[in-house]
């Protein structure tokens, strides 16, 4: 279990891991070629490897691997903030969920994403792409909240405010600009912060091929012992017959 409280001030100066790094180094190098790709030679990557909804016509099985790796070309500004959001948080939630952990949430987050758009966009006949890291962010600052909620966050740099809060109102926020539907992409961001909180709360273990693995051999080990009827010499029923359980 993790430990649920740990006073500390989380602002500038957060640590990247060598995987943090890689990271954010396979981030800008796909976002630089989206820029030449689209801006300069009339290639529409984006529409290519985002995750385009299934009854658009433009959906590719590829695009369930690709689409948390593009960003829209369109606004550069976005992409320099989330790489700075995974900047601050993506080390010190390392740190406590050990590398494999951490992949666990930020890759599950991003499926959560694609299955909640994918749904989203069948129910109501949304034709637009999700794409980007936006649902793993979520999903890195809500856990975050929930494991050190007594730390400190400088919120803008200067604003100083309890983790707990900057993941209840991550949550709120999210929640209430996709039912006034001023986020086309709440469904999406909503899909990863649910796979977060589920990571949160079950330990990570929902997440882990192992646990799943040990669950399905009890399952067929029970499944394996109803075949069998266990006889009671010592209990008779009336007619002197052992009874069987």
């Amino acid at each position: 279990m993790y430990p649920r409280t740990h006073r500390a001030t989380f602002g500038l100066g957060g640590s990247l891991t060598p995987l943090g790094k890689g990271m954010l180094v396979v981030y800008v190098s796909v976002y630089i070629l989206e820029l030449i790709g689209e801006k300069w030679m009339g290639m529409p990557l984006y529409h290519w490897l985002a995750l385009n909804p299934i009854a658009s016509g433009q959906f590719h099985p590829w695009q369930l691997v690709t689409h948390p790796l593009v960003h829209d070309p369109a606004a550069p500004l976005g992409f320099l903030i989330n790489c700075v959001v995974f900047y601050f948080f993506s080390g010190p939630l390392e740190a406590a969920l050990g590398t494999s952990g951490f992949l666990r949430l930020y890759l599950g987050a991003a499926a959560g994403g694609a299955i909640a758009g994918l749904t989203f966009s069948s129910l109501v006949g949304w034709s637009f792409p999700y794409a980007g890291m936006m649902p793993s962010l979520l999903a890195l600052i809500v856990t975050f909240g929930l494991l050190r909620p007594e730390a400190t966050i400088l919120l803008m740099f200067i604003l100083p405010v309890r983790a707990k809060y900057i993941s209840y109102g991550t949550i709120l926020i999210t929640a209430l600009t996709f039912l006034a539907r001023t986020n086309a992409y709440g469904a999406y961001h909503l899909g990863g912060i649910a796979l977060g909180y589920l990571f949160f709360r079950s330990s990570g273990r929902w997440f882990d091929v192992n646990w799943w693995k040990l669950k399905y051999f009890e399952y067929t080990l029970r499944k394996k012992r109803s075949r069998f009827t266990v006889i009671d010499g010592k209990k008779h029923d009336k007619k002197g017959k052992p009874t069987l359980h």
